[in-house]
């Protein structure tokens, strides 16, 4: 039953140790995947793609997902999908209030049966990107939140959008994502991970890899590996520039034309005269030959400096 999810680990057998493989199938295959698919199944529920529903089944990663958040007793803490429950008992245990953000009616109503004697847990049924942070935090008495999620993948952008924008609310974040998205968030310069994604993250938060998560840890389970990394919200950005709105517009014309010459994207990003981008160039101290994907944040943000005092920068 997800009220009591925290189980005693079974003793080692003798004689030596079993495979990986083996261990990590019967983790998968015992009590987590086994309750999950029970209690779905006795709601006439299912594993919804469109929502892309991939459930964590493995109670031994679910706890050090929760341990790796660091929760306080004060905390009030907000989870993004709450699913069948996974990591929301666990968290409730650590905190002063948990609010539980569930978009699926029938997860939902699982949730509420569920959790119905946990007095710490407020369950939202609704869209995580619809939902007002500061609110939360005002009700609750708190300047900032934590949140925690094993998010869609299809929505990781959109989601880190949403925090973002109301990071001021926000003291940390500890998501799930996939592995391949978690490497272009904390990509170098000159790699083919390293993108715009990167850059903006990297203006808005601070990233700490956690741990990583096989798919045979969720059912159904996905084409990829996930990868728990913790997004340290700035209070103030890492660089200084006049306009944050032509900071990302240098980037994302960078990367979207990555092969082309600062000469070039720039002078198409920002629809200024070639003689105006040597100028930016110039005053920023960086080659005009170079591209885009080679420059670090620093650098970035001296061009958007430069930009914004020249005469053939645009009105943003």
């Amino acid at each position: 039953m997800l009220r009591d999810p925290i189980r005693r680990k079974a003793a080692a057998p003798h004689g030596g140790r079993a495979s990986l493989y083996v261990r990590e199938r019967a983790a998968s295959e015992g009590g987590g995947l086994g309750r999950v698919r029970e209690a779905l199944t006795a709601r006439g529920l299912s594993p919804r793609k469109r929502f892309g529903q991939n459930f964590l089944v493995r109670e031994d990663l679910a706890e050090r997902i929760v341990e790796h958040c660091h929760l306080r007793e004060d905390d009030v803490a907000v989870e993004i999908g709450a699913g069948a429950g996974a990591l929301t008992p666990r968290i409730a245990t650590r905190v002063r209030a948990l609010i539980a953000v569930e978009k699926d009616a029938g997860l939902s109503q699982l949730l509420r049966d569920e959790l119905a004697g946990w007095p710490r847990v407020e369950l939202v049924e609704g869209d995580f990107l619809e939902f007002d942070l500061a609110a939360a935090a005002a009700s609750h008495g708190v300047a900032k939140l934590v949140v925690i999620g094993n998010i869609p993948y299809h929505v990781t952008t959109p989601i880190l959008e949403r925090l973002f924008d109301q990071r001021a609310v926000v003291r940390s974040a500890v998501l799930l994502v996939q592995k391949e998205y978690a490497e272009r968030l904390a990509a170098a310069a000159g790699t083919p991970e390293y993108g715009s994604l990167t850059l903006y993250a990297r203006y808005h938060a601070l990233l700490e890899p956690l741990m990583s998560l096989r798919a045979s840890a969720f059912w159904p389970r996905p084409t990829v590996d996930s990868m728990l990394v913790r997004f340290h919200m700035r209070e103030h950005p890492p660089v200084e520039v006049p306009s944050e709105a032509l900071l990302f517009r240098i980037i994302r014309g960078s990367f979207q034309m990555r092969r082309k010459q600062l000469l070039n994207t720039i002078e198409e990003s920002l629809a200024i005269p070639k003689e105006a981008v040597a100028r930016i160039c110039r005053g920023a101290g960086i080659d005009p030959r170079r591209r885009g994907e080679t420059l670090t944040l620093d650098e970035f943000a001296k061009l958007a400096r430069e930009a914004a005092t020249n005469d053939g920068a645009p009105d943003l």
